[in-house]
């Protein structure tokens, strides 16, 4: 099976910059699979995802989409099996309505009226927007208007979905919110997702964590094999999950803590052992 995404060696430097935003880039992401690629302000994030779909154009190396190697020829057909949803959603909306801003990429790439109005409700139900249809996108709180940014881009029924710091400004409450639609939506498709993220919590979802630092890959692994550089990620400017900082407090004032990530279940049953067998 090919990868949904494969970038290998790719570089990338803005102009008049004197180091690489971008150095000797590679990975895969897996046809359905969900990768967040995490790292500090500048570590060269938003810059790899918009090399991925033709926003940027890399300076060296190659990324292929679905089997497509990106090109000038192929840029517009691997756009249409990409859709991004950017960090602010009022700079996605363009409709006078949540339906209109739905429909805006449909239009634009002729679908039939018959069957945009369906791709429309589908994409508002499954964001469970479909009440708001009529309202103005302007009027909506910041967790309804990313929904609606995600509706906009799942009704053009995208391979992939780049999520480009897409929950930076929502609440906790918004952030859960949101990736429980992207576990949702990939339990009934087979949709690839790519998240870059600040989001801990978001991170924890992927099936596979890529740590960039200052352009490069520094390592990959699952969330419970990154999270356990707890020190490390604090040092590259990183947070960490609680668990992770209540062992390092825990660790410093003596107490034995295990070496291996444990998510908050898991820390609660080893202190739960640690206690009764003191």
């Amino acid at each position: 099976m090919l990868p949904a995404i494969a970038v290998s060696h790719l570089n990338y430097q803005y102009p008049d910059a004197e180091r690489l935003a971008l150095h000797d880039v590679s990975f895969t992401v897996a046809p359905g699979e969900w990768v967040a690629i995490i790292g500090h302000n500048g570590s060269g994030k938003s810059t790899l995802a918009k090399n991925l779909n033709g926003l940027l154009a890399p300076a060296a190396g190659t990324v292929v989409v679905g089997g497509l190697t990106l090109s000038e020829s192929t840029v517009w057909d691997i756009r249409a099996k990409v859709g991004i949803v950017f960090q602010n959603p009022d700079n996605q909306f363009v409709g006078a309505t949540v339906a209109d801003d739905v429909a805006f990429g449909l239009e634009n790439r002729g679908v039939p009226r018959e069957e945009m109005l369906v791709r429309v409700a589908d994409a508002l139900d499954a964001v469970g927007m479909r009440d708001f249809a009529t309202r103005e996108p302007a009027r909506l709180s910041g967790g309804q208007k990313q929904r609606v940014a995600i509706a906009g881009i799942i009704a053009q029924r995208p391979d992939i979905i780049i999520l480009d710091e897409a929950t930076s400004m929502l609440d906790p409450a918004g952030r859960t919110e949101i990736v429980q639609l992207i576990q949702r939506l990939r339990a009934t498709t087979q949709l690839t997702v790519l998240s870059i993220t600040h989001d801990i919590d978001e991170a924890a979802s992927a099936d596979r964590v890529i740590l960039l630092n200052d352009g490069e890959i520094r390592t990959v692994g699952t969330p419970a094999e990154i999270f356990a550089f707890g020190p490390e990620l604090l040092k590259l400017g990183l947070d960490v999950p609680y668990p992770e900082k209540l062992k390092a407090a825990l660790a410093a004032r003596g107490v034995a803590m295990p070496a291996h990530y444990l998510d908050a279940e898991g820390l609660g049953d080893y202190l739960w052992t640690l206690h009764s067998t003191m």
